[in-house]
């Protein structure tokens, strides 16, 4: 290992590969957490914070947001980036609401629900052939590999849509799956299992998605924070006991925190749908690589 300004670089992670990738990530979990290596995987165990108690997930959120003091939200109509609005909304003037889908796609239609529920403004992206494209050679320019253009193609619209409009400071709604089991995988899995599948989802967090999205806001020159990740939201959810976390499962916590705040069911009963089917960005693409005449979709992204 070795310091690089801002970044903590991993040299090696699995010594066995001669192919390996060099990386910069920073790894972000709690300050109790334990990490150990063997047999070239890495572990972690997420720390409890022993003096959290029972501490409200909902007022954990909130101070994480009222510090950050937002003045935009990435928002899909989903309850995760909802919830968050309307917190944004109630506690600062101006906020505004930003998504990014193609034409008629799910995300725009709850957004504007959303939109209509809180009475604060959305500025929409429609995501076109042309838009897609230009996108999808700007994360090239990143050094992100085809998964995760594929992941950031909404995000990096809307917050190119946010520098537009001269907001400085987003708040996205990435974590709270991971934090509060929102990921379909999680169904049918035993209990004793999802504890460790949640350390291992946030661990690598901090290599994939925040990676990813860090990224796209230096590019723009914006700041992005992600409440669910706060410290004290991630020691809240840590110490909730599991059989409360997993009731019903599909984020339960968050939608009920979604009706505490006067969201109406339309938002805090939808199903979730991941963020690159939602805003219709996988449909798109793979219309235009068929349309283009290549075998699948990431020939057509690596020839872009």
């Amino acid at each position: 290992m070795k310091n690089k300004e801002r970044t903590l670089i991993i040299d090696k992670i699995n010594l066995t590969s001669k192919h390996e990738k060099v990386f910069d990530f920073q790894l972000v979990f709690p300050g109790s957490s334990t990490i150990n290596f063997s047999n070239n995987f890495i572990n972690i165990k997420l720390g409890k914070n022993e003096n959290i108690g029972n501490f409200d997930i909902e007022l954990a959120l909130k101070e994480s947001i009222s510090k950050f003091k937002p003045d935009s939200v990435l928002v899909s109509g989903g309850i995760d980036s909802s919830v968050l609005a309307a917190m944004a909304v109630k506690e600062f003037n101006d906020v505004k609401l930003i998504s990014a889908g193609t034409k008629d796609c799910e995300d725009s239609f709850y957004s504007k629900i959303l939109s209509n529920e809180l009475n604060a403004p959305l500025y929409s992206v429609i995501i076109t052939e042309d838009n897609l494209i230009n996108a999808i050679k700007e994360l090239k320019s990143l050094g992100l590999d085809t998964y995760s253009i594929i992941m950031g193609l909404t995000e990096f619209l809307a917050i190119e849509k946010a520098k537009e409009l001269k907001r400085t400071k987003i708040i996205s709604g990435i974590g709270s799956d991971e934090l509060f089991f929102g990921f379909q995988k999680h169904k049918s899995m035993k209990k004793e299992e999802l504890e460790k599948f949640r350390e291992s989802r946030l661990f690598y967090m901090s290599a994939l998605d925040l990676w990813r999205l860090n990224l796209i806001a230096l590019k723009f020159n914006v700041s992005i924070a992600f409440p669910y990740l706060d410290d004290r939201v991630i020691d809240s959810a840590l110490s909730t006991d599991i059989e409360q976390l997993t009731e019903n499962y599909d984020k339960f916590p968050i939608r009920s925190i979604g009706k505490s705040l006067g969201l109406s069911g339309k938002i805090t009963e939808r199903r979730k749908k991941a963020m690159q089917y939602g805003s219709g960005t996988v449909k798109l693409i793979r219309e235009l690589s068929r349309k283009k005449k290549y075998k699948n979709v990431g020939e057509f992204i690596k020839e872009i």
